[in-house]
């Protein structure tokens, strides 16, 4: 892990990305790059004055800004930065900026603030929804709530098919900062011999001092997210992560149904999605 693209639109919201990126870079060392976006489409007439007022001066005093407001994070976090830029891109959308820049830059993780009470429940049609079916590059997505402390530990949520790859994955962004790694899996049919036999085959071969596994019930009528929060809540992970399969109807079956939609997902646990190998 190399580069993180830390984004923010100078909103409060947009803070938690931040404290979360510079307390992870204080424990591994990683180049943060700080991204804000200018949506052409705020302009409503251009010029040839106003193009050249926007591409000069404005880039630069926004520049200017993105500074002066990310160092103000650093100073209230009682940090200090380590290798940082700062960056103001202009287009028209701003996923698509985001995952354009990242794709040129190397960018190892996009690391993004959501702006509502949970991830799920202000998800939907937001640009952290639209990154997550559409960026190859893993995205760190960061509950407005959240508070800065110490990463330690990793709940992986797995539906183990491709354990082998994916664990290593997980594994290498968990050995960056000494990050326990608890291996979540849910299977509404748990209770059969073949499935049991395969889930202890798998922890058998996978489970270390840093790895442990833990089998549960999948019940269909609750949303995968609304039963991971229980985990959550119980073992107080720094990060969840999982690996998505990234198509907005898979997205909306696996983290939502009639029954919880309502309820969202609501935790102070930053998660890491990235995308599922074919």
């Amino acid at each position: 892990m190399q580069k993180i693209l830390v984004t923010t639109d100078f909103s409060s919201n947009s803070k938690a990305g931040i404290r979360f990126a510079i307390q992870l870079a204080s424990q591994t060392p990683c180049e943060l790059i700080f991204y804000n976006v200018i949506e052409l489409t705020d302009i409503n007439v251009w010029t040839d004055r106003s193009y050249t007022d926007f591409s000069g001066i404005n880039i630069a005093v926004r520049q200017d800004k993105l500074r002066k407001f990310i160092m103000a994070i650093y100073r209230q976090s009682g940090k200090v930065p380590g290798k940082v830029d700062f960056v103001i891109d202009s287009r028209s959308e701003i996923d698509t900026s985001i995952i354009a820049f990242a794709e040129k830059s190397n960018i190892d993780i996009i690391c993004m603030s959501t702006r509502g009470g949970g991830i799920i429940s202000k998800f939907m049609g937001t640009n952290a929804s639209r990154l997550i079916t559409a960026s190859p590059v893993p995205l760190l997505v960061v509950p407005h709530s959240y508070r800065s402390k110490a990463l330690q530990s990793i709940l992986y949520a797995s539906d183990l098919e491709k354990i082998d790859v994916e664990l290593k994955i997980v594994a290498a962004f968990a050995t960056a900062f000494n990050a326990n790694i608890s291996v979540y899996n849910y299977d509404a049919f748990i209770d059969e011999d073949g499935v049991r036999n395969k889930q202890k085959q798998i922890a058998a071969k996978y489970k270390s001092d840093k790895v442990s596994f833990h089998f549960e019930k999948f019940y269909i009528e609750h949303s995968l997210l609304h039963q991971l929060q229980d985990a959550i809540q119980k073992s107080k992970p720094s990060i969840v992560t999982m690996f998505t399969k990234q198509n907005r109807d898979w997205f909306e079956r696996l983290f939502l149904s009639s029954k919880t939609a309502e309820l969202g997902f609501d935790t102070t646990t930053p998660m890491l999605v990235f995308r599922k190998k074919k």
